[in-house]
Protein backbone atom coordinates (compact mmCIF):
# COMPACT_ATOMS: atom_id res chain seq x y z
CA UNK A 1 0.00 0.00 0.00
CA UNK A 2 1.44 3.38 -0.94
CA UNK A 3 0.53 6.92 -0.05
CA UNK A 4 -1.49 8.49 -2.80
CA UNK A 5 -2.92 11.89 -2.07
CA UNK A 6 -1.53 15.34 -1.62
CA UNK A 7 -3.35 18.62 -1.18
CA UNK A 8 -5.41 19.45 -4.25
CA UNK A 9 -4.92 16.06 -5.90
CA UNK A 10 -8.12 14.16 -6.73
CA UNK A 11 -7.30 10.60 -7.78
CA UNK A 12 -9.69 8.29 -9.60
CA UNK A 13 -11.03 5.49 -7.42
CA UNK A 14 -11.89 1.99 -8.60
CA UNK A 15 -14.15 0.70 -5.83
CA UNK A 16 -15.21 -2.93 -5.57
CA UNK A 17 -17.86 -4.18 -3.15
CA UNK A 18 -17.61 -7.92 -2.56
CA UNK A 19 -18.05 -10.63 0.02
CA UNK A 20 -15.04 -10.98 2.29
CA UNK A 21 -13.96 -14.34 0.87
CA UNK A 22 -13.46 -12.79 -2.59
CA UNK A 23 -12.41 -9.28 -1.55
CA UNK A 24 -8.89 -10.43 -0.63
CA UNK A 25 -8.45 -12.10 -4.03
CA UNK A 26 -9.57 -8.92 -5.78
CA UNK A 27 -7.17 -6.83 -3.72
CA UNK A 28 -4.33 -9.20 -4.60
CA UNK A 29 -5.29 -9.01 -8.30
CA UNK A 30 -4.93 -5.23 -8.07
CA UNK A 31 -1.44 -5.62 -6.64
CA UNK A 32 -1.83 -5.42 -2.87
CA UNK A 33 0.64 -8.30 -2.37
CA UNK A 34 2.73 -7.80 -5.49
CA UNK A 35 3.44 -5.43 -8.37
CA UNK A 36 1.08 -2.48 -8.12
CA UNK A 37 0.17 -0.08 -10.91
CA UNK A 38 -2.29 1.76 -8.66
CA UNK A 39 -1.27 4.59 -6.37
CA UNK A 40 -2.68 2.54 -3.52
CA UNK A 41 -4.86 -0.49 -2.84
CA UNK A 42 -6.77 -0.76 0.43
CA UNK A 43 -9.35 -3.01 2.10
CA UNK A 44 -12.10 -1.73 4.36
CA UNK A 45 -14.93 -3.32 6.30
CA UNK A 46 -18.24 -2.27 4.75
CA UNK A 47 -21.91 -2.54 5.75
CA UNK A 48 -24.03 -5.67 5.22
CA UNK A 49 -21.16 -8.11 5.71
CA UNK A 50 -19.23 -6.95 2.65
CA UNK A 51 -15.81 -5.43 2.15
CA UNK A 52 -14.73 -2.47 0.07
CA UNK A 53 -11.61 -2.79 -2.08
CA UNK A 54 -10.42 0.59 -3.25
CA UNK A 55 -7.64 1.23 -5.75
CA UNK A 56 -6.59 4.78 -6.55
CA UNK A 57 -5.25 5.89 -9.94
CA UNK A 58 -3.94 9.09 -11.45
CA UNK A 59 -6.38 8.96 -14.36
CA UNK A 60 -9.78 7.55 -15.31
CA UNK A 61 -8.13 5.58 -18.15
CA UNK A 62 -5.82 3.84 -15.68
CA UNK A 63 -8.76 2.91 -13.45
CA UNK A 64 -10.74 1.55 -16.40
CA UNK A 65 -7.77 -0.50 -17.60
CA UNK A 66 -7.47 -2.11 -14.17
CA UNK A 67 -11.20 -2.86 -14.06
CA UNK A 68 -11.12 -4.56 -17.49
CA UNK A 69 -8.41 -6.97 -16.30
CA UNK A 70 -10.46 -8.13 -13.31
CA UNK A 71 -12.62 -11.24 -13.30
CA UNK A 72 -15.38 -9.99 -11.02
CA UNK A 73 -17.26 -12.73 -9.15
CA UNK A 74 -21.04 -12.81 -9.03
CA UNK A 75 -22.50 -10.48 -6.46
CA UNK A 76 -19.60 -8.03 -6.71
CA UNK A 77 -19.93 -4.49 -8.01
CA UNK A 78 -17.37 -2.11 -9.47
CA UNK A 79 -17.55 1.67 -9.82
CA UNK A 80 -15.08 4.28 -11.00
CA UNK A 81 -15.28 7.90 -9.88
CA UNK A 82 -13.00 10.78 -9.13
CA UNK A 83 -12.82 11.32 -5.40
CA UNK A 84 -14.82 14.39 -4.39
CA UNK A 85 -13.69 16.90 -1.82
CA UNK A 86 -15.05 14.94 1.13
CA UNK A 87 -13.88 12.44 3.69
CA UNK A 88 -14.85 9.14 2.02
CA UNK A 89 -13.34 7.08 4.87
CA UNK A 90 -15.71 8.75 7.33
CA UNK A 91 -18.62 8.03 5.02
CA UNK A 92 -17.72 4.34 4.95
CA UNK A 93 -17.30 4.31 8.73
CA UNK A 94 -20.70 5.95 9.24
CA UNK A 95 -22.39 2.92 7.68
CA UNK A 96 -20.80 0.53 10.18
CA UNK A 97 -22.74 -0.29 13.32
CA UNK A 98 -20.88 -0.88 16.60
CA UNK A 99 -20.11 -4.49 17.49
CA UNK A 100 -20.75 -6.11 20.87
CA UNK A 101 -18.53 -9.21 21.19
CA UNK A 102 -18.47 -10.73 24.65
CA UNK A 103 -17.14 -8.12 27.05
CA UNK A 104 -16.01 -5.90 24.21
CA UNK A 105 -17.68 -3.06 22.31
CA UNK A 106 -16.05 -1.90 19.07
CA UNK A 107 -17.15 1.52 17.88
CA UNK A 108 -16.20 4.29 15.48
CA UNK A 109 -16.07 8.01 16.11
CA UNK A 110 -19.64 8.42 14.89
CA UNK A 111 -20.85 6.21 17.79
CA UNK A 112 -18.71 7.75 20.53
CA UNK A 113 -21.83 9.00 22.35
CA UNK A 114 -23.51 5.59 22.30
CA UNK A 115 -21.03 3.42 24.20
CA UNK A 116 -22.69 1.36 26.97
CA UNK A 117 -21.35 1.70 30.50
CA UNK A 118 -20.83 -2.02 31.19
CA UNK A 119 -18.42 -2.90 28.34
CA UNK A 120 -14.73 -2.76 27.52
CA UNK A 121 -14.81 -0.17 24.75
CA UNK A 122 -12.36 -0.19 21.85
CA UNK A 123 -12.37 2.84 19.56
CA UNK A 124 -11.38 1.96 15.99
CA UNK A 125 -12.27 3.89 12.85
CA UNK A 126 -12.27 2.56 9.30
CA UNK A 127 -8.86 3.03 7.80
CA UNK A 128 -5.93 1.49 6.00
CA UNK A 129 -5.74 -1.80 7.91
CA UNK A 130 -8.11 -4.75 7.83
CA UNK A 131 -9.52 -5.85 11.17
CA UNK A 132 -11.63 -3.05 12.61
CA UNK A 133 -13.71 -5.47 14.67
CA UNK A 134 -16.79 -5.12 12.47
CA UNK A 135 -15.91 -8.26 10.56
CA UNK A 136 -16.96 -11.72 11.78
CA UNK A 137 -13.34 -12.90 12.02
CA UNK A 138 -12.21 -10.27 14.52
CA UNK A 139 -15.49 -10.40 16.43
CA UNK A 140 -15.15 -14.18 16.66
CA UNK A 141 -11.70 -13.82 18.21
CA UNK A 142 -13.01 -11.32 20.74
CA UNK A 143 -15.84 -13.65 21.75
CA UNK A 144 -13.43 -16.51 22.38
CA UNK A 145 -11.05 -14.25 24.29
CA UNK A 146 -13.91 -12.91 26.38
CA UNK A 147 -14.87 -16.47 27.34
CA UNK A 148 -11.27 -17.19 28.35
CA UNK A 149 -11.36 -14.16 30.63
CA UNK A 150 -14.66 -15.38 32.08
CA UNK A 151 -12.86 -18.63 32.94
CA UNK A 152 -10.05 -16.75 34.72
CA UNK A 153 -7.46 -17.36 32.00
CA UNK A 154 -4.87 -14.61 32.40
CA UNK A 155 -1.90 -15.00 30.04
CA UNK A 156 1.28 -13.09 30.84
CA UNK A 157 2.61 -13.08 27.28
CA UNK A 158 0.44 -12.33 24.21
CA UNK A 159 1.10 -12.17 20.47
CA UNK A 160 -1.32 -10.65 17.97
CA UNK A 161 0.03 -12.15 14.73
CA UNK A 162 -1.11 -10.27 11.61
CA UNK A 163 -2.58 -7.58 13.83
CA UNK A 164 -4.21 -5.39 11.17
CA UNK A 165 -5.67 -2.44 13.08
CA UNK A 166 -4.49 -3.85 16.42
CA UNK A 167 -7.94 -4.56 17.87
CA UNK A 168 -7.02 -7.89 19.49
CA UNK A 169 -3.79 -6.63 21.02
CA UNK A 170 -5.64 -3.60 22.36
CA UNK A 171 -8.32 -5.87 23.84
CA UNK A 172 -5.55 -7.76 25.66
CA UNK A 173 -3.93 -4.54 26.83
CA UNK A 174 -7.24 -3.36 28.30
CA UNK A 175 -7.79 -6.59 30.26
CA UNK A 176 -4.38 -8.00 31.26
CA UNK A 177 -2.49 -6.04 33.87
CA UNK A 178 1.27 -6.21 33.45
CA UNK A 179 1.24 -8.60 30.50
CA UNK A 180 3.89 -8.51 27.77
CA UNK A 181 1.81 -7.89 24.61
CA UNK A 182 3.24 -7.79 21.09
CA UNK A 183 1.43 -6.97 17.83
CA UNK A 184 3.05 -7.80 14.49
CA UNK A 185 2.08 -7.46 10.83
CA UNK A 186 3.86 -7.76 7.50
CA UNK A 187 2.30 -4.45 6.36
CA UNK A 188 3.96 -1.25 7.68
CA UNK A 189 0.65 0.58 7.21
CA UNK A 190 -1.01 -1.86 9.61
CA UNK A 191 1.62 -1.11 12.25
CA UNK A 192 1.14 2.61 11.68
CA UNK A 193 -2.62 2.22 12.20
CA UNK A 194 -2.08 0.00 15.26
CA UNK A 195 0.17 2.64 16.81
CA UNK A 196 -2.50 5.27 16.16
CA UNK A 197 -5.15 3.04 17.76
CA UNK A 198 -2.91 2.40 20.77
CA UNK A 199 -2.92 6.14 21.40
CA UNK A 200 -6.62 6.48 20.60
CA UNK A 201 -7.43 3.82 23.22
CA UNK A 202 -5.00 5.13 25.84
CA UNK A 203 -2.98 1.91 26.15
CA UNK A 204 0.44 3.39 25.45
CA UNK A 205 3.18 1.43 27.19
CA UNK A 206 1.01 -1.67 27.53
CA UNK A 207 1.90 -3.20 24.15
CA UNK A 208 4.35 -2.81 21.31
CA UNK A 209 3.84 -3.14 17.56
CA UNK A 210 6.45 -4.21 15.00
CA UNK A 211 6.64 -5.02 11.30
CA UNK A 212 7.37 -8.73 10.91
CA UNK A 213 7.00 -11.26 8.09
CA UNK A 214 5.40 -14.14 9.95
CA UNK A 215 7.97 -15.61 12.32
CA UNK A 216 10.90 -14.64 10.11
CA UNK A 217 11.84 -11.78 12.40
CA UNK A 218 14.30 -11.11 15.19
CA UNK A 219 11.34 -9.73 17.14
CA UNK A 220 9.82 -13.21 17.40
CA UNK A 221 12.89 -15.44 17.21
CA UNK A 222 12.94 -17.97 20.05
CA UNK A 223 9.98 -16.43 21.86
CA UNK A 224 6.96 -18.27 23.25
CA UNK A 225 3.58 -16.84 24.24
CA UNK A 226 0.83 -18.01 26.56
CA UNK A 227 -1.77 -16.61 24.12
CA UNK A 228 -1.50 -16.12 20.36
CA UNK A 229 -4.17 -14.41 18.26
CA UNK A 230 -3.82 -15.40 14.59
CA UNK A 231 -6.62 -13.76 12.61
CA UNK A 232 -5.29 -14.20 9.09
CA UNK A 233 -6.75 -16.55 6.45
CA UNK A 234 -6.96 -20.34 6.22
CA UNK A 235 -4.13 -20.76 3.70
CA UNK A 236 -1.50 -18.68 5.53
CA UNK A 237 -2.59 -20.15 8.87
CA UNK A 238 -1.87 -23.68 7.65
CA UNK A 239 1.50 -22.61 6.21
CA UNK A 240 2.41 -21.08 9.60
CA UNK A 241 0.94 -23.89 11.74
CA UNK A 242 4.23 -25.41 12.86
CA UNK A 243 5.71 -21.97 13.65
CA UNK A 244 2.60 -20.90 15.57
CA UNK A 245 2.60 -24.06 17.67
CA UNK A 246 6.36 -23.75 18.31
CA UNK A 247 5.78 -20.17 19.53
CA UNK A 248 3.01 -21.29 21.90
CA UNK A 249 4.15 -21.93 25.47
CA UNK A 250 3.27 -25.32 27.00
CA UNK A 251 -0.33 -25.07 28.20
CA UNK A 252 -0.78 -21.91 26.13
CA UNK A 253 -3.71 -21.12 23.89
CA UNK A 254 -4.10 -20.07 20.26
CA UNK A 255 -7.14 -18.28 18.84
CA UNK A 256 -7.33 -18.86 15.08
CA UNK A 257 -9.64 -16.97 12.73
CA UNK A 258 -10.08 -15.77 9.16
CA UNK A 259 -11.35 -19.25 8.32
CA UNK A 260 -14.30 -19.77 5.99
CA UNK A 261 -16.71 -22.37 7.38
CA UNK A 262 -15.92 -24.86 4.62
CA UNK A 263 -12.18 -24.69 5.44
CA UNK A 264 -12.55 -25.11 9.20
CA UNK A 265 -12.07 -28.90 9.15
CA UNK A 266 -8.83 -28.65 7.15
CA UNK A 267 -7.39 -25.96 9.44
CA UNK A 268 -8.40 -27.96 12.52
CA UNK A 269 -6.68 -31.08 11.21
CA UNK A 270 -3.56 -29.11 10.31
CA UNK A 271 -3.16 -27.63 13.78
CA UNK A 272 -3.96 -30.88 15.53
CA UNK A 273 -1.20 -32.53 13.48
CA UNK A 274 1.11 -29.66 14.50
CA UNK A 275 0.43 -30.39 18.16
CA UNK A 276 -2.62 -28.50 19.44
CA UNK A 277 -5.89 -29.72 20.92
CA UNK A 278 -8.43 -27.75 18.86
CA UNK A 279 -12.04 -26.85 19.62
CA UNK A 280 -14.34 -25.65 16.84
CA UNK A 281 -16.26 -22.50 17.76
CA UNK A 282 -19.69 -21.39 16.48
CA UNK A 283 -19.75 -19.88 12.99
CA UNK A 284 -20.17 -16.12 12.70
CA UNK A 285 -21.24 -14.58 9.37
CA UNK A 286 -19.87 -17.57 7.45
CA UNK A 287 -16.54 -17.56 9.26
CA UNK A 288 -15.29 -20.03 11.86
CA UNK A 289 -12.86 -19.35 14.68
CA UNK A 290 -10.89 -22.04 16.49
CA UNK A 291 -9.50 -22.30 20.00
CA UNK A 292 -6.40 -24.42 20.35
CA UNK A 293 -4.37 -25.37 23.41
CA UNK A 294 -0.87 -26.80 23.55
CA UNK A 295 -0.41 -29.72 25.96
CA UNK A 296 1.64 -29.05 29.07
CA UNK A 297 5.01 -30.75 29.31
Amino acid sequence: MRAAQSDGFRPWALELHAQADTAFDLADALGMEGHMTALSVALFDAPKGQMLVQALYESEDDANAAKIKLNLPRGSTATIAQLPAKDWVSETQAGLSPVHAGRFFIYGSHDADNVPADVIAIHVDAGLAFGTGHHGTTAGCLRIYSELLDNSVSPKTVLDLGCGAGVLAIAAAKTLEGADILATDIDPDAIMVTDQNITLNAVEGKLTAHVANGFDSATLSGRQFELIFANILAGPLMVLADDIVAATAPGGRVILSGILDEKAAAVTACFETAGLHVKLQPSLEGWTSLLGQKPRL
